[in-house]
């Protein structure tokens, strides 16, 4: 190699210097950029030529280095594995949400839940049969009150979960529409690789915009990734994916499909909601944040509101069959005390005290006291304070229910915080992976600063031996 040769070599590493010092400057720059993946310059040493001349040979000495490229330091498995955790993780989040509204709905033990107005509304009743006196109103009185106290809080329960269904089917509603502008995203970064790889142009930081739309596309859908159908027996990969979700693909190389709520616009009770591709066929979803809010619409709310409309018909039931066994202070029979609002069925939204309801309407007395044989003997009212203890009384039936509900909700959160850690650990061995660590790109660029010296002093002592060479006859 003659000493021109080196020139060639010390500006081949030269390059290769500040290839390597652009990129580690990307990196640090990138080290807090949610998704951004590390990279590294690929390069290769120069060997001598392959074809033999005629009047010289090659010594073996090399002929520098070169770029071949920069490469994004990610690893698929473990990326799918953190994707897949999120998405679990998700589901979990949503359910342990709508647990604890419903926990908060409840407000179980407290002084203001339905178990304390019930348990006043019983007491009540004792007491009116313990003073059954046609002018000692005021017992009779507090009874009516806490009666009609005991069915606003049953309104106030199913209102908060009625709200609460509605929220719930609004973010529904949010999240399929942010999968469908995801989706869409999603097939446009496709198109955008696909042409800057035929274009030999890098496309690293196109591939981390995709892959955290993907990210955020899984945790909502569970949906899988695989490279793209269009790149099978194609003459290059043109680094496209398809997005798929239950077998069905969501984006399709560099076509996306959509996603629909059913019905359109879900009000409670208005039936099943369903999530279903644009042709109407069912988007098979068993995780991720939007099978957490599917379930929660339609398994879980609706459950504890059929347990809280059980609890005010049998507690309309009770009342009002006690009622109609006896007798008020003025001697007429009893008569209903709780009524559904509107007609229909006594559920938990639409109990009420009778519009017209008065203290005296209560029939505190076993016997008639205006009959032939008159008798205020407050024996009704007494029993219908006994109904505490009814062992399939609203009473029994409402603390089974909030059992379950600690139990379930308990459960839950458990499931939460261990998929948590699974998460953790998987964001862990990605992130060792993928992750910018500061205190390695500092290692790098002080060895790339070196090799730039380096390659600059080599150029420099090249140049004085030329120098030398030229000049020599002088």
């Amino acid at each position: 190699m003659s000493a021109f040769g080196g020139l060639f070599i010390g500006t081949s590493a030269i390059h290769a210097s500040q290839r390597g010092l652009d990129v580690t400057g990307q990196n640090i720059a990138n080290s807090a950029t949610p998704g951004y993946t590390r990279q590294r310059v690929d390069l290769e040493s120069i060997g001598g030529p392959g074809v033999p001349a005629f009047w010289s040979r090659y010594d073996g000495t090399g002929e520098g280095v070169k770029v071949t490229g920069v490469t994004r330091m990610n690893d698929e498995f473990l990326e799918a594995r953190a994707r897949n955790s999120n998405a679990s993780l998700g589901n979990l989040q949503e359910q342990e949400k709508t647990m604890a509204a419903i926990e908060r709905t409840v407000d179980e033990p407290s002084d203001t839940g339905l178990q304390k107005k019930l348990s006043q509304l019983w007491n009540s009743f004792g007491a009116a049969g313990n003073s059954p006196s046609v002018a000692n109103q005021a017992p009779r009185a507090a009874a009516l009150e806490n009666a009609i106290g005991t069915a606003a809080q049953l309104n106030h329960m199913s209102n908060s979960l009625t709200t609460q269904w509605n929220d719930t089917a609004t973010e529904l509603g949010a999240n399929v529409n942010d999968v469908n502008k995801m989706a869409e995203d999603i097939a446009k970064l496709n198109v955008a690789i696909r042409n800057n790889n035929i274009a030999k142009v890098p496309s690293n930081e196109l591939l981390d915009q995709r892959d955290v739309l993907i990210a955020k596309v899984t945790e909502l859908t569970g949906a899988t990734v695989r490279p793209a159908e269009m790149d099978r027996g194609a003459a290059f990969n043109s680094q496209a994916v398809d997005v798929m979700i239950g077998g069905k693909a969501l984006v399709s190389g560099t076509q996306a499909t959509s996603l629909q709520l059913t019905p359109a616009d879900p009000a409670y009770p208005a039936g099943t909601v369903a999530v279903k591709w644009a042709d109407g066929s069912a988007a098979d979803i068993t995780t991720g944040r939007i099978a957490g809010q599917t379930t929660s619409l339609n398994d879980t709310i609706p459950k504890y509101l059929k347990e809280f409309d059980d609890i005010a018909a049998s507690l309309a039931k009770t009342v009002n069959e006690q009622q109609a066994k006896g007798f008020t202070v003025e001697g007429e029979v009893g008569a209903d005390l709780f009524v559904a609002e509107g007609g229909g069925p006594v559920t938990a939204a639409n109990i009420r005290v009778k519009a017209d309801a008065k203290p005296n309407d209560l029939a505190v007395s076993s016997g008639n006291p205006t009959g032939p044989n008159p008798s205020l003997d407050g024996n009704n009212a007494l029993a219908m304070s006994r109904h505490i203890a009814d062992k399939d009384g609203p009473d029994s039936t409402y603390n089974q229910m909030v059992v379950r509900l600690g139990v379930q909700a308990q459960s839950v959160n458990r499931n939460v915080t261990v998929q948590e850690n699974v998460v953790r650990q998987a964001e862990d061995a990605r992130d060792n992976v993928s992750g910018v660590s500061l205190n390695e790109e500092m290692t790098n660029m002080i060895r790339y600063q070196h090799s730039f010296a380096a390659a600059a002093k080599f150029i420099g002592v090249i140049d004085q031996t030329l120098d030398t060479l030229i000049h020599m006859t002088r």
